[in-house]
Order: structure tokens, then C-alpha cells, then sequence
């Protein structure tokens, strides 16, 4: 079966039961790709800022990576079959928010609750000064990241697709 190509906007997280070739774009960014091994099942969030105490919103870590795995524990994936995959976190100096290195802190975000919950990542590429486009792969959980030599998010921004999906997970 063909995978369905989709893209991830910034703040979304896909879950998909069926094959897709999930795209998105990183600068401090990060996205956690999860794949189900036993299952073929994967999913992936792509979230802004580390954390928030309201809990509402997957543009946050601390919310985005709970939900993402709670979406596996719901079809009784084992926590032995998962894999995950953290991609992003550069120091992109676009605009004066970097000065509080946001992409460090979503990187230790990630890999943090990872750990707590005894995920085995066995794949990183993060930090840097780069952007970085990443290719996810639901089916098989590969994943290609391509560094890009010059970051400019007006032009990345101008590429992003609205209505990927709804926001938590659904492909439409």
C-alpha cells in the first residue's frame, strides 16, 4: 500500500493506523516521531514551546508527547514495541525569544518525559544553528531529515499547508 503524503503544521501531532509519509519543517521546533515495531502503527508531534500548566494545547510539549503516547496506549501498544525519534532545537535567531533558548529546552523536554516513561529513542539529530525538514514514515517508522544550510522561516512559513489535519491527531 502506498503511503498518503500529509504535512505536519507546527502545533499538530498526526496518529495514523494506515500509512503515511508525514513532512514537516523544524527550526526550534521539535518533533517526536513514535513507531509501534509489532503493530506498523506510528505517529508524530511537532510542538513550539516545551511546556504549559494549562494542558491544553499541542503546541506544547509537556501536552503533545502525553497525548502522542496515549494515543498508542489506547490500541494497547506495549511499551517494549515503541521507538522514538526527537529531530530539531536549533538556535534559529530570528526573533529575540532564542535569547531564552527555546530549542534546547524542547529538546530536554522531549527526551526527559522519554525517559520517565522508559521509551527507547534510537534516533536524535538535534541542536545546531539549521533548520531542519523531516520525513516520517507511519508504516514502517523510517525517518529522513535533511539539514537545511540556510534557515529562513518566511520562506518555510510560505510553504506550509494549512489543514493537514485537525490539530490532535486526526488525518483527515
Amino acid at each position: 500500500m502506498q503511503p498518503k503524503d500529509i504535512f505536519l503544521n507546527p502545533g499538530e501531532l498526526i496518529f495514523a493506523t494506515t500509512p503515511h509519509r508525514v513532512k514537516t519543517i523544524l527550526g526550534s521546533c521539535v518533533a517526536v516521531a513514535i513507531f509501534d515495531r509489532v503493530k506498523k502503527i506510528g505517529g508524530i508531534c511537532h510542538y513550539l514551546l516545551p511546556e504549559s500548566e494549562k494542558n491544553d494545547s499541542v503546541k506544547y510539549g509537556n501536552v503533545a508527547i502525553h497525548l502522542l503516547l496515549n494515543k498508542f496506549y489506547k490500541i494497547k501498544s506495549q511499551k517494549k514495541d515503541l521507538v522514538a525519534n526527537v529531530v530539531g532545537g536549533s538556535l534559529i535567531l530570528e526573533n529575540q525569544n532564542e535569547i531564552f533558548f527555546i530549542g534546547d529546552r524542547n529538546v530536554d523536554l522531549a527526551f526527559k518525559i522519554l525517559r520517565e516513561k522508559n521509551i527507547n529513542i534510537c534516533f536524535e539529530e538535534t541542536g545546531g544553528d539549521k533548520g531542519r525538514t523531516v520525513t516520517f514514515n507511519t508504516y514502517t517508522g523510517d525517518i529522513h531529515v535533511k539539514v537545511h544550510n540556510k534557515f529562513n522561516i518566511k520562506n518555510i512559513l510560505n510553504n506550509i499547508r494549512n489543514n493537514a489535519n485537525d490539530g490532535f491527531g486526526n488525518v483527515r
